[in-house]
C-alpha cells in the first residue's frame, strides 16, 4: 500500500510540477475556406506542367483568420494535380489568437473536389500551444483579376490539441 502511496504521489508532483506534460483531450475543428491563388508561374514537364502559386486564404469557424503562403503544383496531362503549400496563418484557433504555420497537401481529380490533409502548429502568442491536423475539400470558383490563377472554396475538419 505504501509503495502505492508514494507512486501516486510522484506522480501528482510530475503534473504539477511538468504541466507541458499533460494535455487537454483533443478537440474538433470544422468550418469553411476561400482563397486567392495568383502569379502562377508554370513550366511544361514532358505532358505534365509544374508549377508555383502564391495563395491568400481566408478560414472562418474554428479556425478564423488569414494564410498566406505559396503552393506548388503538378498537372497531368489527363487534368488532374497534386499540390502542396505552406505558409503561415494569422488569426484565432478555438479562440486563441496568433500565428502558426500551416501546410497541406491533397490532390485535384480531374473534374472533381479537392482533397487535401493539413497540419497547423503554433508558432506565436496563445497560438504557441496549439497543434492541429485534418482534411479539407472544395472546388474551383473562377478567376479574377487579382486571382488570375483562380478563386476556390470548401470546407475543412480537423482535431486540435492544445496544451495548458
Amino acid at each position: 500500500m505504501k509503495k502505492l502511496q508514494l507512486y501516486l504521489l510522484t506522480a501528482m508532483v510530475a503534473v504539477i510540477t511538468f504541466p507541458a506534460l499533460t494535455s487537454a483531450a483533443p478537440a474538433a475543428a470544422s468550418g469553411t475556406w476561400d482563397d486567392c491563388n495568383f502569379a502562377p508561374s508554370f513550366r511544361a514537364a514532358g505532358p505534365n506542367f509544374v508549377g508555383t502559386v502564391g495563395i491568400t486564404e481566408n478560414f472562418f469557424g474554428t479556425l478564423s483568420g488569414t494564410y498566406a503562403g505559396t503552393e506548388r503544383d503538378v498537372v497531368l496531362a489527363d487534368g488532374s494535380a497534386t499540390f502542396h503549400g505552406s505558409g503561415i496563418f494569422t488569426g484565432s484557433v478555438a479562440g486563441l489568437s496568433g500565428t502558426a504555420t500551416f501546410s497541406y497537401e491533397g490532390i485535384a481529380p480531374a473534374g472533381q473536389q479537392i482533397r487535401a490533409t493539413w497540419v497547423l502548429v503554433g508558432v506565436s502568442g496563445a497560438l504557441l500551444s496549439v497543434k492541429g491536423h485534418g482534411t479539407f475539400d472544395g472546388s474551383f470558383d473562377g478567376f479574377s483579376d487579382a486571382c488570375d490563377a483562380g478563386l476556390y472554396s470548401g470546407s475543412y475538419d480537423g482535431s486540435l490539441n492544445i496544451r495548458p
